[in-house]
């Protein structure tokens, strides 16, 4: 899939983490364009969506893949993720009853044409370096915001 980036296409990793003290969720992920790496990870411990532990960064950190391809204009992004959700909610083979999920389908709805989206599953700690990076970033992540 790498050989996939031309100046059309990113490859986004991510992944979400959640801290059960202090109740934040946060998101890493991992940005490859024909340009290189880039990172994002954040967190956050909004009352709506913390109740959805790790699965509330997992969705953050796809919509922050997602916001970084449309601002630097890239046509195709492929999203490797290791939790089932972040495809079935997208693509409407899971219902979204949680505010979370259904944040996600409305953000996923709302998406340009422009953009193309291909998802791809991945098993999680498995080594596979880019996931693994996502995930110390979305630990990092909480690490920051509690500290």
């Amino acid at each position: 899939m790498i050989k996939a980036l031309d100046d059309e296409t990113m490859i986004a990793y991510v992944d979400g983490s959640y801290d059960n003290t202090h109740r934040y969720y946060g998101y890493g992920a991992i940005l490859l364009t024909a340009d290189g790496m880039s990172e994002r990870h954040a967190s956050n411990n909004d009352p709506l969506y913390v109740e959805a532990r790790n699965v509330a960064g997992e969705i953050e950190g796809v919509k922050a893949a997602i916001t970084a391809a449309l601002e630097q204009g890239y046509r195709k992004l492929h999203i490797f993720y290791d939790y089932a959700g972040i495809e079935k909610w997208a693509v409407g083979d899971w219902r979204a009853n949680k505010p979370v999920s259904q944040a996600y389908v409305t953000f996923i709805n709302g998406l340009p044409k422009t953009l193309e989206l291909t998802f791809v599953k991945v098993a999680a700690h498995t080594g596979i370096l880019y996931n693994e990076l996502a995930d110390e970033l979305a630990k990092k992540a909480i690490q920051e915001q509690i500290s």
